[in-house]
């Protein structure tokens, strides 16, 4: 060693001492004073650092002697724990003599590198824990074992991995390569360690720095793989790669050039492929692991282990083939005992995961390789750095191929064929197929073979066999014959491959494969044979194919050629394998190439080939080439996901099929997205071949996929794709300038995204070079890092792109020279229609031209003398966005005169910068030379007041400025403009919805030239509002809420308001106000006629609006004439909308209320006083009550949310004998009360008092009040606690009040029993004419007055569970009313026996009583039971109807007069044979006993009972007089059919019989015929409904022979075939008095029709005919209108849903033009159109009544037609037009019909325009009842238009506005009208946008109202 090498170990060693000492500054300074007892340590003291005193102390040590120093270092090295080689050092430098031996002093420097930081892992034992330090001599003979050992290790990786100063010049044939001369560097890219910041328990020391990856493209060397990583911890790097991607090259490559010494941070190194390692199966130490299983040490294995130990940090570990191990992995926490000890034996999966954790051998750094997904749980927490290998590109490629024919005369001749060849190109990115390759064109160029490369993968593999067959047995022998010899080898081979396969096994033991094929594969260097350790002392000799790829041939090849293996094997054999990372995986393990080959096989190229081999006819071989390509097929047809997707292209490419590409390429879908897996060359050439079978364009989505550079030449040439997305970080300049060649070649390309990558100036160069040659649409440029000179670059060819419409330039790194930039791009450029920068976000849109060159104008205005494409330029206006930008004051005035150059502008918004006062007024100067479309919006921008009055002079300045919204605490300041009408209209109405609160009592639009200023939280007082007045002269809508106005300024604004011509809106919000402004615009109120509304609150948000009306009306109208106009439409606005004032959320004493209510008694017009959460006490409300006959013009008064009083209470009510205008007083749970008013004397009142606590002690008082009213109609008490005394009370009186509407006791607290002495009503008042009683769970009770007596009362009993003794009170009560008619029971739990004792007590006097009950038991009963329990009645049943559906059994009784006297009847009951077809065994034999008896017929009965005697004799007395007979919905059973049978065949009175929907059986159904075949005097029949078979209903037609006096006939929905249909029309033929036919939904086809037709041509008296939904289509109609006008009393006829067209319409409507009698015609759901509804116009009859012609496709001209027909029908009540269009102000009447009661125009697709002069026809319609405008297109104002008249509109019940688009303002208006109209019942607004609290809001003040 010489003196220099010499001092710098010194100094490092001088360095590394001080670092341990450092750590124990008290043991050395104990070692000090030891030494040098009288030594100064104060310096020591002083200094700051650690390192700083211990260099002070060992300065003095080595200064006081060199024998000092010696013994101090010896006592370092005894006394302290370190690394062996550093204590060697120190003792061979600065140690004792007299032990060391003299060559160790000449130790080699690299022992201590002197960059080699101080290790701080685990150390030798120390001599605290028992054992003894070894002498110094032994520690250097360790260190000699271990250089001897690492020698070895040198020795044995350049013996098999060569070395780099062996170089063989030039090959000859068949010699190998060596592996230094071809290996060329990989494409290695960094990946991502996502799972680091996944895992929180990592420690952050041992987290990665930034990649190392210099320049952008630039591959990493070996050495980059072990940089970048600190720490003292385990590293663990995992290198992922595709099979073949050379990652076992890589590693072999990492072993020699430390061999070399090129990576010397390592000492060792080891490498372990775990294919090898599958074969250990027992447990190793890690000891064990290395020198066993790897290399034997020649000496000191254990203290060659322990120096490895000790420093781990320099030892590297290989893993290689991750995916190759066969074992489970331990999972997480399977250890945690012992884990640091080396000792313990374990499974090789746990040694590994061990490693890798840091459990053994901490701090060393394992490498491993794998296939993408197949990393075990543990390796994601443990690794440290990731890196992608990706093969070779296009450079490494061309260099491995020189390399491999290096030397040789035709390296050029291959490099041609390389480069000639993109197919080989392709196939060589991978570095495992490019070594076959070269192979294969070695021997191919050495035999100067013509050149016909193969194309696919399967074929270079084919390719690469042959040539090792040809090599061992030249070309003398024919291949045919050789493979025909060598089949079974073969299979065999095969065989073997697959099964491994299957297996997961890719190393064989020589007894599992046959000799003859172990010889055959060594022959032909198929398998390669090596020895292998599978423990320890035990080695075998092992097999495994060269590559794993090459199993996976073979195991292919066996599939294709094997008898064994049929087509259904064949097929389950074949699947696309995920690049997914599924861990899930357990078949499919090793198989990566499987399918491809399988693919490939199936190409016709390789038919001779497999026939040859597989010794079959060419035949069999393509029926399994069939099923690859049928499964292919399938594949193609489903979703896949990209993964699998680039493998069906592989796949598909393989096959060689033309048509199966494309196939493939017809079923892609629209969209591709490839996420987040790498993608090579080959992979995106595959794609594209696909894709240009497309059938059309494609989008491609590349999201967080490697991409390298050159893959982008696949793309080349597509024309398929039309958008294109590539975002990953990977992405750089190289890629972009790769791009910008591959753009324009992309002819269809329209959309670019090019987002999340890292694409800096340089390739924004090339690629703006490339935009210019495309034809782009969208620019997606998003987070790609880009600054200000990128952007500019871009900026610069804007112009260029004629077809862009939209840049995204978005989160990149630009400052505002960029905005500025853009904003001048903007404004020069007239494509430009959007600019938007909101901080990162940019975007600019442009407009594509139709052909016409867009140039700037010329000048601000368009001249007369322009050209059209000028004008059409400046349509086109700019939205300039730029928010949050950092514009300061001085860019405004720059950015205001760029604007000048493009004044036509959609919006200026200009937000969230730094312009303040000055910058704002500069814009706002330069508002006046600009043209802005909608909004100029600069909030955000440091705005005070003094800059508020600079935006309040331009508006005004700006006469196309319809809003100014300030708000200084919002930071908002917007201007809105509108330059047409419809904008202007657009602008209002979002002023008036704004104003709800305002506006909730107006109807009244918005004036069109209405301008809203908003000035909020600006602080304004009250001497601000002079000048603020003079700036708002055109103001319309005022807001200045949240200001300091005060009552001062409020009064001062009052006297400001004449001023204010133009003002309809005032808002006032929270400006301090108090009562006293209260009074101060209560006052203004009064005196300005044209203030129409004014809504004051107080407290909480304190809120004032005013509402003006009338004075835009009068400024805009001219002469004398038109004021006298406005003058009539004001008074009539004042008629129906009084003005309103309102106070809410304030105390009001009496003073104070007096002083207001003074006020308002001066107000002129009608007047509506609002007070809600106002504190009033009992004298307030008497005093209010006393004012009322004052309040001459009051309309409403409404106390809400006012705490009242029970005295309150009395007061209001007695309010009505106070006041004669009041019409109704209405309070509501004592916290609601509103009086209603009208003019005149009032007919009648109505007083409600529901939910106010009135008990029965109250009930005296309140009787005395409403007693003093002689004209009250309706009383309604509901939600009291009357009680049953209250009650009694109540009825006492009831006849003093004299009502003549309703009473209404609902919900009092009533007992049943209580609630049945209502009844007594019926009896005690005159009036009362219906008692209507339901206890739960409804408990309603109502009693129903008429001014005049009725002839029928009526008792309704619901849910009162009536038991007997019920029953008896009842009947007992039902006798007291000898007036009562009817009697109705519904669940009421009656039972049959109740129901027979109800019968045999319920009797009145004399005439008809009916009773119905509404139970379940009637269902469940029997028809026969019912009839039998119905015997008890104690009248005569005129009447009985039984219907299941309904639950119901109605019976009517008629009681003669108590003089008549009957005649008793005689019964003989005879038992005879009546033959099969009269199995009741009963006949009836009648006597003549003269005019006297009423019965005169005997039942005489043989065989059977007395009891069944008397039943039949019961039964048929009872029924003797029926005269109607209704069954529905019931089953009868044969013996309910006999009887029923029975009752026919006797001597009834029936006229009417009625069985509809009821079911029987067939013998039932002739029982029934026969019985009804005698009723020859039955007037009516119906039978609809009925689902009885053809011959049951053909039986039933051949009973109505002899019905001559029928009269009506219904047999809806009956099926009547052809054959039934012909004895119908002769059965109809006698009819000659039937007035009524029904056949709708009966099959009628238009043959049945021309029989009908027929069989009514005698029927003179027909009034109703009914064919509605059947078929009889234009021909039936033929034959119908022949014979219509024959039927001269016909009134009403139904044709709906025939299928009519044009030509039976046009028949219809010339007969129907000779029936001048038809009231009700009914033609809907035909599609008859136009020109039949205008030949109906021209002759409707003049007395119709009915018209319904719904979805018949009627138009504009025919609408219109019957429009003006409709005029001449005065009688018409119902017209029904839905389901027709109609054009805009097409209306379907032009004037009122005053017999119209109901309208259908649902989906006709009216509008607001519309609605207008609909509401003005309908208004004139007197009668109307109900209006249906469902799904149309009205909106609010169509809404205001229809509450404009409801209160005029006094018959109308019900308004469905469903499906239209009426929101919150339509429907407050809505409820507005409503509240003028009583008489409606409800207005239905289903499915309109009204928001839910506003929808119950409205539902809750007024119930009519139906939202839901």
């Amino acid at each position: 060693m010489d003196s220099l090498s010499l001092q710098n170990d010194v100094e490092s060693l001088k360095h590394h001492l001080v670092g341990l000492l450092s750590e124990d500054l008290e043991w050395l300074t104990l070692k000090a004073k030891f030494f040098m007892p009288d030594i100064d340590l104060t310096p020591m003291d002083e200094a700051p650092d650690p390192t700083q005193k211990v260099s002070l102390v060992l300065s003095k040590l080595e200064a006081h002697g060199s024998s000092t120093w010696r013994t101090f270092i010896d006592c370092v090295c005894m006394e302290h724990t370190m690394p062996l080689d550093l204590e060697t050092m120190f003792l061979s430098i600065w140690g004792i003599d007299s032990d060391v031996p003299s060559h160790i002093r000449c130790f080699r420097e690299d022992a201590l590198p002197k960059s080699q930081p101080l290790h701080s892992g685990l150390k030798r034992p120390s001599s605290e824990k028992g054992s003894s330090p070894r002498p110094k001599w032994s520690r250097r003979q360790q260190l000699e074992s271990v250089r001897r050992y690492e020698k070895l290790l040198r020795s044995l990786l350049l013996q098999r991995y060569g070395s780099t100063h062996k170089r063989t010049t030039v090959p000859h044939q068949r010699q190998p390569f060596s592996f230094s001369q071809t290996y060329v560097d990989l494409v290695v890219r960094r990946g991502k360690v996502t799972w680091l910041k996944e895992n929180p328990e990592k420690p952050q020391g041992d987290a990665l720095s930034e990649p190392l990856e210099g320049e952008d493209g630039t591959n990493l060397k070996v050495q980059d793989l072990f940089k970048g990583q600190s720490g003292a911890g385990t590293k663990v790097t995992v290198l992922l790669g595709k099979p073949g991607a050379g990652k076992s090259m890589l590693m072999h490559r990492i072993c020699q050039k430390w061999a070399n010494g090129e990576l010397d941070q390592f000492s060792k190194v080891f490498l372990f492929e775990f294919r090898q390692l599958n074969l250990v199966k027992q447990e190793l130490t890690l000891s064990q692991l290395l020198f066993e299983l790897y290399l034997s040490p020649e000496d000191e294995r254990d203290a060659i282990f322990q120096h490895l130990q000790e420093n781990a940090h320099r030892v590297l570990l290989v893993f290689d083939g991750l995916d190759e191990f066969l074992f489970p992995w331990p999972s997480r926490g399977s250890y945690v005992e012992d884990s640091l000890d080396p000792t313990l034996s374990l499974p090789v999966a746990t040694l590994f995961s061990r490693l890798c954790s840091g459990s053994l051998l901490p701090g060393c750094w394992v490498v491993t390789t794998s296939r993408p997904g197949k990393i075990p749980d543990f390796l994601l927490e443990t690794a440290t750095s990731v890196f992608e290998v990706w093969g070779f590109d296009s450079l490494q490629i061309e260099k491995y191929v020189s390399n491999f024919f290096h030397g040789l005369t035709f390296r050029d001749m291959a490099l041609a064929q390389l480069r000639d060849n993109t197919q080989l190109q392709s196939l060589c990115s991978i570095p495992a197929l490019c070594c076959i390759i070269c192979i294969c064109l070695y021997h191919l160029l050495l035999q100067n073979n013509t050149i016909n490369f193969p194309s696919t993968v399967t074929q270079v593999y084919m390719q690469m066999f042959h040539i090792f067959i040809n090599r061992k047995h030249g070309a003398s022998e024919d291949k045919a014959s050789w493979l025909s010899k060598n089949s079974q080898a073969l299979l065999g081979l095969g065989e073997l491959a697959l099964r491994g396969l299957m297996a997961k096994q890719i190393v064989f033991y020589p007894g599992n494969i046959p000799e003859r094929v172990v010889a055959f594969a060594a022959t032909h260097n198929l398998l390669a044979s090596f020895r292998v350790k599978t423990g320890i002392q035990q080695q075998k000799t092992c097999y495994a194919f060269v590559h794993l790829s090459l199993q996976e041939f073979f195991a292919a090849l066996y599939l294709m050629v094997s008898p064994n293996i049929n087509k259904t094997e064949l097929s389950c054999h074949f699947f696309l394998k995920s690049k997914w990372p599924l861990r899930t995986e357990a078949k499919t393990e090793l198989l990566d190439r499987f399918h491809t080959f399988l693919s490939g096989f199936s190409s016709q190229t390789c038919q001779s080939f497999l026939s040859q081999l597989s010794q079959q006819d060419e035949a069999w071989v393509g029926t399994k080439q069939v099923v690859i390509r049928q499964v292919l097929q399938g594949l193609a047809a489903r979703s896949l996901t990209g993964p699998k997707m680039i493998e069906l292209c592989h796949c598909v490419e393989e096959t060689q099929d033309a048509e199966l590409v494309k196939q493939a390429g017809r079923h892609l879908p629209f969209s591709l997205d490839f996420h987040n897996f790498p993608l090579n060359y080959s992979d995106l050439a595959a794609l594209t071949s696909v894709i240009n079978h497309a059938p059309a364009s494609i989008h491609l989505d590349f999201s967080g996929c490697s991409l390298e550079p050159q893959c982008l030449n696949a793309l080349a040439g597509c024309e398929k794709i039309e958008s294109l997305r590539v975002r990953s970080r990977k992405c750089r300049d190289a890629f972009a300038e790769a791009l910008s060649r591959t753009l324009p070649t992309m002819g269809n390309l329209k959309k670019l995204e090019l987002t999340g990558n890292n694409i800096s100036v340089r390739g924004i160069g090339h690629l703006a070079q490339a935009f210019i040659d495309c034809h782009l649409e969208e620019i997606n440029l998003q987070d790609n890092r880009l600054n200000d000179l990128s952007c500019l670059k871009i900026i610069e060819i804007l112009h260029k792109m004629e077809r862009l419409q939209k840049i995204d330039l978005s989160r990149n790194a630009v400052s505002v020279l960029t905005v500025l930039a853009l904003v001048k791009e903007a404004v020069y450029y007239p494509r430009v229609t959007t600019l938007e920068i909101r901080q990162a976000q940019i975007n600019v849109l442009f407009f594509v031209s139709s052909g016409k060159v867009l140039e700037m104008p010329r000048s601000q205005n368009v001249k007369e003398n322009e050209p059209p494409e000028k004008v059409v330029t400046q349509a086109k206006k700019l939205i300039f966005r730029l928010q949050k930008c950092n514009l300061a004051v001085h860019h405004a005035k720059e950015i205001a005169e760029m604007l000048k150059h493009r004044p036509y502008l959609e919006e200026v918004d200009l937000s969230g910068n730094q312009l303040e006062d000055e910058g704002c007024r500069e814009l706002a100067e330069a508002l006046s030379d600009l043209h802005i479309a909608k909004q100029f919006n600069i909030s955000d921008n440091g705005l005070s007041k003094y800059g508020v009055f600079y935006l309040l002079t331009s508006a005004k300045a700006c006469k196309n400025v319809v809003e100014l919204d300030v708000s200084l605490k919002n930071k908002t300041a917007i201007l809105r403009f509108a330059w047409d009408q419809e904008e202007k209209d657009q602008v209002q109405c979002r002023a008036t919805t704004s104003n709800t609160q305002l506006s909730r009592n107006s109807l009244e639009p918005p004036s069109p030239s209405a301008r809203v200023i908003r000035l909020r939280h600006c602080g304004f007082q009250s001497s601000d509002l002079e000048r603020l007045c003079r700036e708002l002269a055109n103001c319309s809508h005022l807001d200045l809420s949240n200001n300091n106005l005060g009552n001062r300024g409020i009064e001062k604004l009052t006297h400001l308001l004449p001023g204010l011509k133009s003002l309809q809106f005032l808002i006032l919000n929270e400006n301090r106000a108090s009562l006293k402004a209260v009074f101060c615009l209560a006052s203004t109120f009064s005196d300005m006629k044209w203030i129409h509304e004014v809504d004051i609150s107080l407290e909480r948000q304190q809120s004032i609006h005013l509402k003006c009306i009338g004075r835009a009306r009068e400024q805009s109208t001219s002469g004398q004439w038109a004021m006298q106009k406005a003058q009539q439409e004001s008074l009539e606005w004042d008629a129906q909308f009084p003005k309103s004032f309102c106070l809410r959320e304030c105390e009001m004493n009496s003073p104070n209320l007096e002083k207001l209510l003074q006020i308002l008694k001066t107000c002129q017009g009608l007047l509506e006083i609002k007070f809600s959460h106002v504190t009033m006490s009992d004298q307030s409300i008497e005093m209010l009550v006393d004012y009322l006959p004052q309040l001459h013009n009051l309309n409403l008064l409404q106390l809400s949310q006012i705490t009242l009083s029970l005295n309150s209470v009395f007061l209001l009510a007695g309010a009505i004998s106070l006041c004669e205008q009041i019409q109704k007083v209405e309070v509501r749970s004592q916290e609601y009360a509103c009086l209603y008013f009208g003019p005149g004397k009032r007919k009648e009142v109505s007083c409600g008092l529901t939910g106010c606590c009135i008990s029965p002690v109250d009930m005296e008082q309140l009787c005395c009040i409403l007693g003093q009213c002689k004209d009250l109609s309706h009383l309604d008490l509901s939600g009291n606690l009357l009680g049953d005394e209250g009650l009694k009370y109540l009825l006492e009186h009831l006849p003093q009040m004299n009502l003549s509407g309703s009473l209404n006791l609902s919900h009092n607290a009533i007992s049943k029993e209580g609630a049945l002495l209502l009844t007594t009503a019926l009896s005690t008042c005159t009036q009362a004419h219906e008692v209507s009683l339901s206890l739960d769970p409804e408990e309603k009770f109502l009693i129903q007055f008429s001014e005049h007596q009725e002839p029928r009362k009526t008792l309704r009993l619901t849910g009162f569970n009536l038991q007997e003794e019920h029953i008896a009170t009842l009947a007992t009560l039902v006798g007291q009313m000898p007036k009562l008619t009817d009697i109705t029971l519904a669940n009421n739990t009656v039972s049959l026996r109740g129901w027979q004792l109800l019968l045999n007590l319920m009797k009145i006097p004399s005439g008809i009583l009916r009773i119905s009950v509404e139970d379940s038991w009637v269902t469940k009963a029997s028809v026969t039971t019912l009839l039998e329990a119905s015997v008890q009645a104690l009248g005569n049943i005129t009447k009985i109807s039984i219907s299941n559906k309904d639950s119901l059994l109605y019976i009517e009784e008629e009681f003669p007069q108590l003089t008549e006297n009957p005649a008793g009847a005689t019964f003989r009951l005879v038992q005879c044979d009546l033959g099969t077809s009269q199995p009741f065994p009963y006949r009836l034999i009648q006597y003549n006993l003269g005019a006297s008896q009423s019965f005169p017929y005997r039942l005489v009965q043989y065989d059977l009972g007395a009891s069944q005697t008397l039943v039949i004799r019961q039964v048929v007395e009872k029924y003797i007089r029926l005269q109607e007979l209704s069954w529905s919905q019931v089953h009868l059973c044969d013996t309910s059919t006999q009887l029923l049978e029975t009752l026919l065949l006797s001597p009834l009175e029936l006229k009417k019989l009625r069985l509809t929907a009821s079911t029987m059986s067939p013998a039932g159904v002739c029982q029934v015929a026969s019985g009804l075949s005698h009723c020859n005097t039955m007037e009516e029949l119906d039978l609809s409904e009925n689902k009885f078979s053809v011959e049951n209903t053909g039986v039933l037609m051949e009973a109505l022979e002899g019905k001559y006096k029928l009269r009506i006939l219904n047999l809806s929905s009956l099926q009547l075939h052809e054959e039934v249909l012909q004895v119908l029309t002769q059965r109809l033929r006698g009819m000659s008095l039937l007035q009524r036919l029904d056949l709708s939904n009966s099959g009628l086809s238009s043959i049945g029709c021309s029989y009908l037709s027929d069989s009514l041509r005698d029927a003179a008296n027909l009034q109703d005919l009914n064919l509605s939904r059947n078929k009889i289509e234009d021909a039936g109609v033929q034959h119908l209108s022949a014979i219509l006008p024959t039927l001269l009393q016909l009134r009403k006829i139904n044709l709906s849903s025939n299928s009519i067209s044009p030509v039976g319409g046009k028949k219809l409507a010339e007969a129907l033009a000779l029936c001048v009698h038809v009231e009700e015609l009914h033609l809907g759901s035909n599609a008859m159109g136009d020109l039949v509804a205008i030949k109906l116009a021209q002759n409707l009859p003049h007395h119709l009544k009915v018209l319904q012609l719904c979805c018949n496709q009627i138009g504009t001209k025919g609408t219109l037609s019957l429009c003006q027909a409709l005029t001449r029908c005065q009688w018409i009540k119902e017209i029904s037009l839905a389901e027709n269009i109609f054009a805009e102000g097409i209306l379907p009447l032009s004037e009122g019909l005053l017999k119209l009661r109901k309208i259908n125009l649902t989906s006709c697709n009216i509008n607001d325009q519309m609605t207008k002069p609909l509401a003005s026809s309908l208004i004139l319609c007197h009668d109307l009842e109900e209006i249906l405008l469902a799904w149309n297109c009205l909106g609010n104002e169509g809404a205001t238009q229809l509450a404009l008249v409801l209160p005029r509109m006094n018959q109308l019940k019900k308004l469905d506005l469903e499906g239209n688009h009426i929101g919150s303002l339509g429907a407050q208006l809505l409820a507005k009208g409503l509240a003028k109209g009583p008489g409606i019942q409800i207005i239905r607004l289903w499915k309109n946008p009204v928001p839910k609290d506003t929808a119950q809001l409205l539902q809750g003040q007024d119930p009519r109202l139906d939202f839901s």
